[in-house]
């Protein structure tokens, strides 16, 4: 990669990525949690926005379409592993408050059931969760992501990954790797532009609402297939990005600065 200056001066630059971590792959025992639902989709971020239009990572609109796709249905759970920034007992009750304010106004009935996560995981309680054998998919339908390390974990893990087709981690995930969700690229939300990290005339990918409930339903129904591919790109994911595997490239890079 290349990058050209205001001098019209080229500068090589070396990009790394950054790895899994080592017990996502070494890990294979499931978290001791028995989820009362058999069929549930992981949702796994912290909410990053205090309304539905200038959350990022658009766990609100997440919420609701699953509620909405799959009403009433009381095979279909949803595992949320969320915070609004901190990890401590009253971010834990802001954030409860927040979810089931939601779930009070979007859910039409009882079910889809919400299982709410909170708090500090280690790497093997992170591994246990996306190996659980009730756990059936990753969702991100994010608005943009700077990598995605969730997603590669899940990925590592050969977990199916159904997220928006746009971000950071479609460097690592390859268009037949995961369920890409439809979107469609607008302004960011006001209230982020901050002039540091969202600037003005920065933009989001926002996921197609049709296309999404679309994608979640046909996974629900046939979710064989997804499941053996996730395996396959688990392999690859395991080869390309383990810890070992970066290093290696770092290796490589600093050599060729120093020499």
């Amino acid at each position: 990669l290349e990058a050209t200056g205001a001098a019209n001066l080229r500068t090589r630059v070396l990009v790394v990525p950054e790895s899994y971590h080592d017990e996502i792959a070494h890990v294979t025992d499931p978290i001791n949690i028995d989820f009362s639902t058999s069929f549930n989709f992981l949702i796994f971020g912290q909410l990053t926005g205090n309304n539905p239009e200038n959350d990022r990572k658009n766990i609100f609109y997440t919420l609701k379409w699953i509620f909405e796709e799959f009403a009433n249905n009381d095979d279909v759970g949803i595992i949320l592993k969320t915070n609004s920034g901190r990890t401590t007992k009253i971010d834990r009750l802001m954030t409860e408050k927040v979810v089931r304010q939601l779930i009070k106004e979007t859910r039409p009935g009882l079910n889809p059931r919400v299982h709410f996560l909170h708090g500090k995981m280690s790497n093997s309680e992170v591994a246990g969760l996306m190996r659980h054998p009730k756990v059936k998919s990753l969702v991100s339908l994010t608005r943009g992501e700077g990598y995605g390390l969730p997603i590669l974990e899940a990925a590592a893990a050969g977990l199916p990954v159904i997220a928006t087709g746009w971000s950071g981690y479609t460097d690592f995930l390859r268009d037949s790797d995961y369920i890409s969700v439809d979107y469609t690229l607008g302004p960011i939300h006001k209230s982020r532009i901050d002039n540091r990290i969202f600037m003005e005339g920065a933009k989001w990918a926002h996921p197609d609402e049709r296309d999404a409930k679309k994608k979640l339903r046909k996974f629900y129904q046939k979710s064989t297939m997804p499941q053996h591919r996730a395996q396959e790109v688990s392999k690859r994911i395991k080869q390309d990005f383990s810890f070992e595997s970066v290093c290696s490239l770092y290796d490589s890079a600093l050599q060729e600065i120093i020499q």
